[in-house]
């Protein structure tokens, strides 16, 4: 199977033969990397960009197990050194074509790879707003993560933007914390669970219907948050020190879908309690294959799939019997 719309083939010749290729340098592909070299696999990470995914834009994390605090580049820079001892990672190097056959054949911006098995750890990107001042200031104010972040506006002003389940757990956790929390959806009911709206109803949480986001203003770090009524076309703007966006996510399953994947409806890789998709020898973990979005969920994803990966290459779990 193959990535339609390729200009060009980098590589005639396959250049590299791989136990298993990691595609993607977050959380969950550095600890697949780790795990799979301890176990004795010849592997190797390709990344597209620079190790450390999502996690890079966290000004600072402070629930990932043994620091206190710490910026969320320094966690990814400490990741990747660890990783780095095991597994070589090779940066800028996008994968543009995957062919499926006896192995697989991986084809990247500047050559090609043959491997027994995939690990996808392609993560997923947030769903923007796309209005004035989002880019500028996130970090600063707006962010995509309140349990990331929300502790750094304890009993402050924050707005929450959706209707989903996120959006109202993210208002609940925000609440639980003493922030003041405001949430602004752009229909005029959720698509959360019931029991959901029924907690952030009895916690009196102000709701904002049919209104969406103009504009966050701020400069350095946000001040305030223009808002526009999509029913009387009417702008107003309230007291903000932050906003948290939870519209969705977008996973970056494209690799998934050439390879035949079974994927949810949001396009999320399926994945079993091993991390293994329905095409055998390739794998799923990070944000890629949906559930809990946090780190430490991420790496536990990274260090299940690479297990899997070793014992089924030693014995291909679809040719057992019982």
């Amino acid at each position: 199977m193959t990535i339609e719309g390729i200009a060009s083939d980098p590589a005639d010749e396959v250049e590299t033969d791989y136990d298993v290729v990691i595609i993607g340098a977050g959380p969950a592909g550095l600890s697949a990397g780790i795990y799979a070299r301890r176990a004795g696999l010849n592997c190797v990470i390709l990344e597209k960009g620079v190790p450390g995914g999502q996690v890079l834009t966290s000004p600072m994390i402070e629930n990932y197990p043994g620091f206190s605090e710490i910026p969320g580049m320094k966690l990814m820079d400490t990741m990747a050194e660890h990783a780095r001892k095991y597994v070589d990672i090779r940066e800028g190097e996008e994968v543009i074509r995957v062919k499926s056959g006896d192995k697989f054949e991986i084809t990247t911006v500047s050559g090609k790879y043959s491997c027994k098995a995939i690990i996808l750890a392609t993560g997923s990107t947030h769903r923007k707003l796309g209005c004035p001042g989002e880019e500028g200031m996130t970090g600063r104010g707006v962010s995509y993560c309140a349990t990331c972040d929300g502790f750094f506006y304890k009993k402050k002003d924050v707005v929450v933007v959706g209707g989903g389940n996120t959006a109202l757990t993210d208002a609940l956790y925000l609440h639980s914390i003493e922030c003041h929390v405001t949430i602004v959806h752009r229909r005029d009911s959720f698509r959360a669970d019931r029991h959901l709206f029924e907690s952030v109803r009895q916690r009196k949480i102000p709701i904002l219907w049919n209104t969406v986001v103009e504009e966050i203003r701020g400069g350095d770090e946000v001040r305030e948050v223009k808002l526009r009524d999509l029913k009387t076309g009417t702008t107003s703007t309230i007291k903000s020190d932050a906003v948290f966006v939870a519209v969705g996510e977008v996973p970056s399953s494209q690799l998934a879908a050439e390879l035949g994947l079974n994927m949810d409806a949001g396009g999320f890789v399926t994945v079993d309690r091993s991390f293994r998709t329905n095409v055998p020898f390739v794998y799923a973990a990070g944000d890629v294959s949906g559930g809990i979005r946090q780190i430490v969920a991420a790496v536990h994803g990274g260090a299940a799939a690479a297990l899997s990966c070793f014992e089924d290459l030693a014995n291909p779990y679809y040719r057992r019997t019982e």
